[in-house]
């Protein structure tokens, strides 16, 4: 399988990104048993039902609707598996406006989800007989909005570091990095004429930057809702201590989602990057992968956690929300979730697929070693919209300025 692909076209998972998913739809509302309608609750023959997703990329765009079209097939039902380009957000908050909102929606964790939670226009798919079972609380946690269970989350996306390791074994490493002093000790020594020891986000305006920034913070004790905090200063000093050591080039306030580029053309050693990159077959040499250092050996190592997840849509007929329901549990089948791990470069939601997928790709390790304890960007509401600005403010003050972590942190803070 041969996949290539830029961030750009993964769909940055940011405030940033809006509403732009997938959503499948038509129906919520029911209970831990379906509600009880005429004839057969678990009678499905002849609905036809329609899915919306707006990840427009193969594999996945055709792994979608195979998987659905296979449910549908055992269940009886009729499905309409479509993929929603452009400005999917928009579509969304058109259809809940109008009420032509489709059967399943697959959304983003982060932004779509709790805004159409918050419009009452989304089902608790508890009552309709979904369950979290065999998902860790933060991914769980990743479809709940003010209690209520509105999605059943299936694929999530976090980020880890990745390395060359011709680079790392020229340079005489042996242990990789755990904590910020070695990966900084690690960046210097495979800096050479020819390349960068390592490559990272600093460009405005994307997302990106703030999204691989946040891992950073987050391990070394940050929070992120406090711009100044302990955290954010030792995260963005490392920003700083590797611009400054010549390991980090100045040019990285121009990198975005296209950082990665510089990685895979051998022009940096290390980056920082999601596992869509464990699924591109155009990476010509050996790399290895390892998760994101804790700020020392005292802290504990923390990433973000984005999601993509099934909901189901309030409607007055609930037997077809109990049917929308019924293809999403067969959707998010451990087989299937796998198959999109591999193929697609997506960590899987249930923790039986996350141990299923590291066997089959040991480098995804990285990726599912973290999500245990990772952070819901969600729980920081719009106001992250302002603060990932305000934290590539600090970075680009602090590394091209030249001005103090701190200082940096605290103008941008002020605004």
């Amino acid at each position: 399988m041969s996949i290539t692909r830029t961030r750009t076209a993964r769909v940055a998972l940011s405030a940033a990104a809006g509403l732009a998913t997938v959503v499948l739809f038509t129906g919520c509302a029911g209970s831990s048993t379906p509600a009880s309608t005429s004839g057969d609750d678990t009678d499905f023959d002849g609905l036809e039902l329609t899915a919306w997703s707006s990840i427009d990329f193969d594999p996945y765009q055709t792994l979608q609707k195979e998987y659905f079209e296979k449910c549908a097939a055992d269940l009886g039902i009729t499905i309409d598996a479509q993929t929603i380009s452009n400005d999917y957000s928009t579509s969304l908050l058109q259809a809940a406006s109008s009420k032509s909102l489709p059967d399943i929606a697959l959304v983003s964790t982060d932004t779509q989800l709790p805004t159409l939670a918050a419009q009452g226009v989304l089902a608790d798919v508890e009552e309709l007989g979904l369950s979290t079972d065999g998902l860790a609380d933060s991914v769980a946690d990743l479809g709940a909005y003010d209690g209520t269970q509105y999605g059943l989350p299936v694929q999530v996306e976090d980020y880890s570091v990745f390395y060359n390791k011709a680079y790392f074994e020229e340079a005489g490493i042996t242990e990789l990095p755990t904590t910020f002093d070695e990966l900084i000790a690690a960046a210097k020594a495979t800096t050479t004429a020819d390349h960068y020891g390592i490559a990272l986000s600093g460009i405005a305006g994307d997302g990106s930057t703030s999204s691989y920034f946040l891992p950073f913070l987050l391990s070394a004790g940050g929070d992120p809702a406090d711009l100044t905090s302990d955290g954010a200063v030792a995260a963005v000093d490392l920003y700083k201590t590797l611009v400054a050591d010549g390991s980090l080039s100045k040019e990285f306030v121009n990198w975005g989602w296209d950082v990665t580029d510089q990685w895979t053309s051998g022009k940096a050693a290390i980056v920082v990057s999601g596992p869509w990159n464990l699924v591109d077959s155009s990476i010509d040499f050996d790399y290895g992968t390892f998760s994101v250092p804790a700020a020392t050996s005292a802290d504990k190592a923390s990433v973000g956690l984005l999601g993509y997840a099934y909901t189901v849509p309030v409607q007055s007929d609930k037997k077809r929300e109990q049917a929308a329901a019924a293809l999403i549990e067969c959707r998010a089948s451990e087989e299937n979730q796998v198959d999109t791990a591999v193929q697609g470069g997506y960590v899987p939601a249930l923790t039986s697929a996350q141990d299923a997928f590291v066997e089959q790709v040991p480098a995804a390790e990285a990726f599912v070693a973290p999500v245990e304890n990772a952070f819901n960007p969600a729980e920081l509401g719009t106001e992250w919209n302002s603060l990932q600005a305000q934290y590539v403010d600090a970075l680009q003050n602090a590394t091209v300025n030249g001005v103090s972590a701190e200082e940096a942190l605290s103008k941008a803070a002020q605004g």
